[in-house]
């Protein structure tokens, strides 16, 4: 079975030390290959701050937007199927074991030969670096290598997600994967190696030259950190840098009608959504997190605040993600809301806290503004926290909130990776617990055949909308800006902008 072209990405704050910064001058392009080859010059939405894919970061856009330039996975979601990359093949012996065969060309850019003890130990440091996809291989048993080719891993239980589990899992040489300052500076088996990083700054990466598929046009690829938005649309507009993405819809509007620019927009595995703490009253209550629900005016909203930015969303995952399913949508309605919360014994409504990162999301903060304004209708009064994203993430792990507003993205395309992460009861994300909710996840998780864990998964799905765990408001595009001059851009939908079949004239 030959491995196909296309490469697809994966989707926590940590720090590492780096190496030197790369300049942004407009005389970059020129790069360094000495043969036209040029350096695409990047700038990224939001830091950069590992590029270790085995612990904290392992889940972290950012990272992965850089890692997967460097690394591989065994296998990689194209078109919605999984097809190898590292390995040629697999089976399954017995529901409790799959073995893959690995491929026989493979070096990493120092020249080493990758084997089935690079692919072990890699795994190996994902469960041990105890990160957010940790949980993902909570049930392996065993790792073996009957030969440098042969990888087997045994599970306890029933795991009929280890496809796409794998297309998280980036593979390392083994003898560097332990080794913190191996990720100043890593390399792997893919098309780019790192040749500098600074971490929340910049990124350098260099042509792999042993690269074993077709070599890059790009001789490197140079990523900076711009916060603002002003910034990154004023780079583009004075030629300092190639491409960004991430822009809000009020931007883009401008951006389209300059020649100088192409603007890319694309239906993506992320999502809105505005979970509630179901641990805390009043929303340990289903029919108060229904009536937060009935009172919102979405559809004005977003038809004010995300035009071109996504769709509707009809289930609390996009539809393009396998085990998705439409559900009944919330009307919006305000005596419906009334009704509930008196029904829940807040005929007055209550007063309540809503917390989001700075500059997580998409017009965030008109998004927040107008929620608060519709809640006050009702009788229910919000006081918006808008945190520092440290901050943010310490309270959310912590469950010290009452409601927040974020956005996520589903990155291996996969049910499992959102409602078995973060809605099983001992995931302990949202304060909403239910067994049947449990039972229906995790026998999803177990089941081999696919056509019934994707209606386990529908069922799942229905649970999480109807209880209204969260409020699911928008599907999100992507949107990638690009310079005159930049071809061979292809999106994907887990949102991590892949830059290796790009060329520059």
């Amino acid at each position: 079975m030959r491995p196909p072209t296309t490469r697809i990405g994966a989707l926590a704050l940590a720090g590492v030390l780096g190496l030197t910064a790369c300049s942004f001058g407009t005389d970059d392009r020129a790069g360094s290959g000495g043969d036209g080859a040029t350096t695409l010059r990047v700038a990224n939405p939001t830091p950069v701050v590992s590029l270790n894919p085995f612990a904290a970061n392992s889940a972290d856009q950012p990272t992965l937007t850089v890692v997967q330039e460097v690394f591989e996975t065994l296998v990689v979601r194209d078109d919605g199927r999984i097809a190898p990359k590292l390995a040629e093949s697999w089976t399954n012996p017995d529901p409790l074991t799959w073995q893959f065969v690995l491929r026989s060309d493979v070096t990493f850019a120092d020249g080493t030969p990758m084997t089935s003890a690079d692919a072990k130990a890699s795994l190996q440091a994902l469960i041990d670096g105890k990160g957010p996809l940790a949980g993902l291989w909570a049930t392996v048993d065993e790792i073996r290598t009957p030969d440098e080719r042969t990888l087997t891993i045994h599970t306890k239980s029933q795991l009929g997600t280890v496809l796409s589990n794998l297309t998280l899992l980036w593979i390392a040489p083994a003898a560097k994967v332990a080794d913190s300052a191996f990720f100043d500076a890593p390399y792997g088996t893919g098309p780019f190696k790192v040749s500098s990083f600074t971490a929340g700054q910049a990124v350098s990466l260099v042509r792999n030259e042993k690269y074993r598929g077709e070599q890059p046009t790009l001789a490197g690829i140079s990523y900076r950190y711009i916060p603002e938005v002003s910034g990154r649309v004023t780079a583009l507009a004075n030629n300092e840098i190639d491409v960004t993405w991430g822009l809000p819809p009020d931007q883009l509007t401008g951006l389209r009608g300059n020649g100088d620019l192409t603007v890319t927009s694309f239906p993506t595995y992320a999502n809105y959504y505005i979970w509630f703490n179901s641990s805390r009253k009043p929303f340990t209550d289903a029919r108060v997190r229904q009536a937060m629900w009935h009172a919102v005016d979405f559809a004005k909203i977003s038809k004010s605040l995300f035009d071109q930015a996504g769709a509707p969303a009809t289930g609390p995952l996009p539809a393009a993600i396998f085990g998705s399913a439409s559900q009944n949508p919330y009307a919006y309605d305000p005596a419906k809301a009334r009704q509930l919360l008196t029904e829940a014994g807040y005929p007055n409504g209550f007063s309540t806290t809503m917390m989001w990162s700075s500059g997580c999301c998409t017009n965030g903060n008109s998004f927040a503004d107008a929620m608060i304004s519709d809640w006050a209708k009702v009788g229910i009064v919000v006081k918006p926290q808008e945190l520092e994203r440290a901050t943010w993430l310490d309270k959310l792990l912590k469950l010290d909130w009452d409601s927040t507003m974020t956005t996520g993205s589903t990155v291996t395309g996969d049910a499992d990776f959102t409602l078995a992460r973060l809605y099983l009861s001992t995931a302990k994300r949202n304060g909403y617990a239910n067994p049947e909710l449990d039972r229906i996840l995790l026998a999803a998780r177990a089941e081999l055949d696919q056509d019934k864990r994707a209606a386990l998964y529908a069922q799942a799905g229905k649970i999480v909308w109807d209880d209204a765990v969260g409020i699911f408001p928008l599907d999100l595009n992507g949107n990638v800006v690009l310079r005159k001059g930049v071809e061979g851009f292809t999106p994907t939908p887990n949102d991590l902008p892949d830059f290796a079949g790009v060329s520059l004239r």
